[in-house]
C-alpha cells in the first residue's frame, strides 16, 4: 500500500473517530430548560424543591434525560414584566422555555384578555426567534379571565409554540391541592407540592416531546 493511501486511510479513521466523539457529546449534552412566569412557576408558599421547576427536573432525570430546569418565576409577574426581563431570565444556551403568565394581568391589574394574549404571543415570538422551543400554559377561559379572543391556540402554534391546558386545569376546585388554609380568598390560591405533582404528570410527555425534537 502506498504512503498516500495509508495517509488517506488514517485521515478517514481520524474523521470517523471525531464524528463518533461528537455524536457522543451531543447525545449526552445537557438540555437547559427555563420555567418562566409568575407565582405558579415560582411556587409561592412551597419550598423551591417542591415547586414545579424542581419537580419537573427530577421527573425528567428519572426518565433518563440530562437536563437542568431553572426556576425563573416571579411572584406577581405579568406579561409585560416577563417581556422586560426575558434577556436576563432566559440565558444563551436555553433549549426550552415552559411559560405560564398572564393571569395577574387580568385579575390583579384589570387588563383585557386580548391585550394579555398579544403580550403572550410577543413573548413566544421573541423566544422562537432565538430557536427556543416553547411549552405554554393557556389562560383559563372562564371567570375573571374572560372569553378567548379568537383561536388563541392556533396563533400560538403558528409561532411554533406547543400550547397546553391551564396549569390549574382540573385542580382549581380541590382545596387539598392548594397552599392557602383559607382557600381562594381574593387572589390567594396557589398549588402545593401535591398539586405540582399533578401538573408534572400532565406535562412531562410534552416536555419530553420538545427534548426529542432535532
Amino acid at each position: 500500500m502506498s504512503l498516500n493511501r495509508i495517509g488517506l486511510r488514517a485521515a478517514q479513521l481520524v474523521a470517523m473517530l471525531a464524528g463518533l466523539l461528537l455524536w457522543g457529546s451531543l447525545a449526552h449534552a445537557q438540555t437547559r430548560i427555563v420555567a418562566l412566569g409568575d407565582s405558579e412557576i415560582r411556587g409561592k408558599g412551597v419550598a423551591e424543591a417542591d415547586a414545579y421547576p424542581a419537580k419537573l427536573e427530577r421527573a425528567l432525570k428519572a426518565k433518563g434525560h440530562n437536563v437542568v430546569v431553572t426556576n425563573a418565576g416571579s411572584n406577581g409577574d405579568t406579561t409585560k414584566g416577563v417581556l422586560s426581563r426575558m434577556d436576563s431570565a432566559v440565558p444563551q444556551g436555553t433549549r426550552i422555555v415552559v411559560l405560564s403568565v398572564g393571569g395577574n394581568d387580568i385579575i390583579l391589574y384589570g387588563a383585557d384578555r386580548a391585550t394579555t394574549i398579544t403580550n403572550l404571543l410577543a413573548i413566544i415570538s421573541r423566544l422562537r426567534a432565538r430557536n427556543i422551543e416553547v411549552l405554554v400554559f393557556n389562560l383559563p377561559v372562564a371567570g375573571k379571565h374572560g372569553k378567548p379572543s379568537g383561536d388563541e391556540q392556533t396563533r400560538m402554534r403558528a409561532l411554533g409554540a406547543l400550547p397546553t391546558t391551564p396549569m390549574q386545569a382540573g385542580l382549581v376546585d380541590d382545596p387539598k391541592l392548594h397552599v392557602e388554609e383559607v382557600w381562594r380568598t381574593g387572589t390567594e390560591w396557589h398549588l402545593n407540592a401535591a398539586g405540582y405533582d399533578r401538573v408534572v404528570q400532565r406535562t412531562l410527555p410534552l416536555v419530553e416531546e420538545l427534548i426529542r425534537k432535532p
